[in-house]
């Protein structure tokens, strides 16, 4: 796959809540862009792609606090948003079908009022865009905490595709059976994914550098359509944080289109040495149509 274009002004904004150091709550506004891509199978008609949903929603329901009674409960910004997306694409383009869309998640879907960089469970984001949309797949970054029944529960849940191991590649999209017999393209991506960053491996969801980046080197000898990393490389001439020793892998492997995110970018699509196209997803969102 390849980007074509990628527009530089959102095409709209979505409001939450973010966690700043010392518990501070500010408003925040989430972006959302729009771009056009290339090598789309049949029956994916769009990708929504997004990282770093650090942050929440005030519910209008109640829930039990021993204090006062009740407090209205926080929503996970991934939970509420997959709903506004789809009515925006209803507006925007009509003419796209929402179970023909597929979505793209590069972890830290996770956020705690009064809290910054707080871990848990992801879970609720993950079956919110399921729900909105046909098919979910991704990784998780490093504040995605899951134990065994929620890890299981996301695994046996139909249409959605977590890639929690060291490195996974997996097929995505309607079912193959969907299309007609001789459709003359591929129905379904080949998705390559890495979760976590590289770190000390005795906390969560961080690998040793060496093995990250023989995983990455393992996953582009396989030529997926994508790679979904969490952790994004570092471009240290346009000023883009990130690890350099994953630009490295990167450019040493085949030309790819990677998604990732962990650190921000104010550019959100650059072009490796090789040709590998990354597009920076930390606290924004993508909808890539043909």
């Amino acid at each position: 796959m390849e980007i074509l274009e990628l527009n530089d002004k959102s095409v709209e904004h979505f409001a939450y809540l973010n966690m700043m150091p010392g518990g501070q709550v500010v408003e925040a506004q989430l972006p959302i862009y729009h771009g056009t891509i290339a090598g789309l199978p049949e029956g994916v008609e769009a990708l929504i792609v997004t990282s770093d949903l650090q942050g929440i929603v005030p519910g209008t329901e109640k829930k039990s606090d021993a204090a006062s009674g009740t407090e209205p409960a926080d929503k996970l910004l991934g939970e509420v948003l997959p709903a506004y997306i789809r009515l925006l694409l209803e507006v925007e383009w009509p003419e796209l079908d929402p179970q023909k869309v597929g979505v793209l998640l590069c972890g830290d879907m996770y956020a705690l009022r009064g809290k910054r960089g707080a871990s848990g469970n992801p879970v609720p984001v993950w079956l919110a865009f399921r729900a909105a949309f046909g098919w979910v797949a991704g990784v998780h970054g490093n504040h995605d905490l899951t134990d065994d029944a929620v890890a299981h529960r996301l695994h046996r849940s139909e249409g959605i595709h977590c890639m929690d191991g060291p490195a996974a590649v997996i097929s995505a999209g309607p079912p193959p059976g969907g299309l007609a017999p001789n459709a003359a393209k591929p129905s379904q991506l080949r998705i390559a994914g890495l979760g976590g960053i590289i770190g000390r491996p005795d906390k969560p969801n961080r690998l040793p550098a060496e093995q990250y980046l023989q995983s990455v080197r393992k996953l582009l000898k396989q030529q997926p359509d994508c790679l979904l990393l969490h952790q994004s490389p570092g471009i240290a001439e346009l000023g883009l944080a990130g690890e350099p020793l994953i630009r490295q892998a990167l450019e040493a492997g085949p030309e790819t289109l990677v998604f990732s995110g962990h650190t921000h970018w104010d550019t959100p699509l650059i072009q490796l040495s090789n040709g590998t196209q990354v597009v920076n997803a930390d606290s924004k969102l993508f909808i890539f149509t043909r």
